[in-house]
């Protein structure tokens, strides 16, 4: 974790102005977000005076590279006219402030999926809730060459084949490596059914694209945010990933998206209607989106195995992220992927123990 204190002395020399405000934002598996803004004009960097900014650190072993293709990937999407916050520098040196980093614009609003209460949630999620679904399908209607995204190095995998395959045998290594044999039976479904779902057509995919990276301000939705997975692929595998997130995210706090009934019947209403209104709007082929969300939840499993068996570090995280990888969600990712592959799935019972019993 980035000091803020220290954080707020160097990045005053860094701008050459003084910093006012500086707060952690929020915080994630690859990235620490602070919230300040310059009062003065800054002589290193061309940023608007006190104006909420955001500073965006990133971590993990590829840090450098992660965030220099958020930062192309963002600046690409800008350009195309497609709501992200402005980027207004990126520094590879680890040195500067103690961790890559970018600042950007500060987007008005928060998440669309609020926490703070139910009441308060199920409001701006409903308000919203359309237009979410209808920014996923403009990002899919972009072509990547167009917007110049073909050209970048992609996040998953070696360059040259389609996002499934790189997908497909990300898994496999990590499948041998962690080693996670509990994972093979669905991998082996997975390679024998892919012949099937050739990559159809190219669109630009998120592959986060949730309720906690869509910012919202009333009800307008201020833009999209965490663009470090973006790919260029079949655009059945973001709506696949969408829907796995939905339908699987449970979380301890607060109660009512936990494990249990409420939890559970609140994910498969979201996770239907989205599913509806997406292919009302850009139609589906539910075959293929059936496969799709077998691959995504085993992709996602796979890496939670491998946050258990070898390390955060050892998929792209910082060593902290293992703490988050919980039960209940191992749980329902499994019992998803087993739904949509018709394999059964069942991790190790060391994996769904609480974190204490685990070490």
């Amino acid at each position: 974790m980035i000091d803020p204190a220290q954080a707020r002395t160097r990045l005053t020399d860094y701008l050459g102005a003084e910093v006012d405000s500086l707060r952690v934002l929020a915080g994630g598996w690859e990235t620490t977000v602070f919230e300040f803004s310059a009062r003065s004009k800054p002589a290193a960097v061309e940023l608007p005076r006190a104006r909420p900014l955001v500073l965006r650190f990133y971590h993990g072993p590829d840090a450098a590279g992660k965030g220099s293709r958020e930062y192309s990937v963002i600046r690409l999407l800008r350009a195309a006219g497609f709501p992200v916050p402005v980027p207004y520098a990126f520094e590879l040196d680890p040195t500067l402030l103690g961790a890559p980093f970018l600042i950007m614009e500060r987007l008005e609003g928060g998440p669309l999926l609020r926490l703070r209460s139910f009441p308060d949630a199920l409001k701006v999620f409903t308000l919203a809730f359309l237009p979410f679904v209808r920014l996923q399908v403009k990002l899919h209607r972009f072509e990547p060459r167009t917007i110049g995204l073909a050209a970048l190095k992609p996040a998953f995998g070696e360059d040259g084949k389609p996002l499934l395959d790189r997908m497909l045998m990300t898994i496999a290594a990590r499948v041998e490596q962690g080693p996670l044999p509990w994972l093979a039976p669905a991998l082996e479904w997975a390679f024998y059914e892919a012949s099937n779902f050739h990559e159809d057509g190219k669109s630009v995919l998120h592959m986060d694209y949730h309720p906690l990276n869509v910012l919202v301000h009333g009800r307008r939705i201020s833009g999209v945010i965490d663009w470090v997975s973006a790919e260029s692929g079949d655009r059945h595998l973001d709506v696949a990933t969408t829907a796995t997130i939905l339908s699987c995210h449970a979380m301890d706090n607060p109660g009512w998206l936990r494990d249990n009934i409420a939890g559970n019947n609140l994910r498969r209403l979201y996770s239907g209607l989205y599913l509806s209104l997406y292919h009302t709007l850009m139609p589906l082929d539910f075959a293929r989106l059936r496969y799709c969300q077998a691959v995504a939840a085993i992709f996602r499993l796979s890496t939670l195995g491998m946050m258990i068996t070898r390390g955060a570090e050892s998929v792209g995280y910082r060593a902290e992220a293992a703490s988050d990888v919980t039960a209940p969600v191992l749980r329902l990712l499994s019992r998803y992927a087993a739904r949509k592959c018709r394999i059964p799935i069942t991790p190790p019972r060391v994996c769904l123990l609480p974190d204490r019993a685990r070490n």
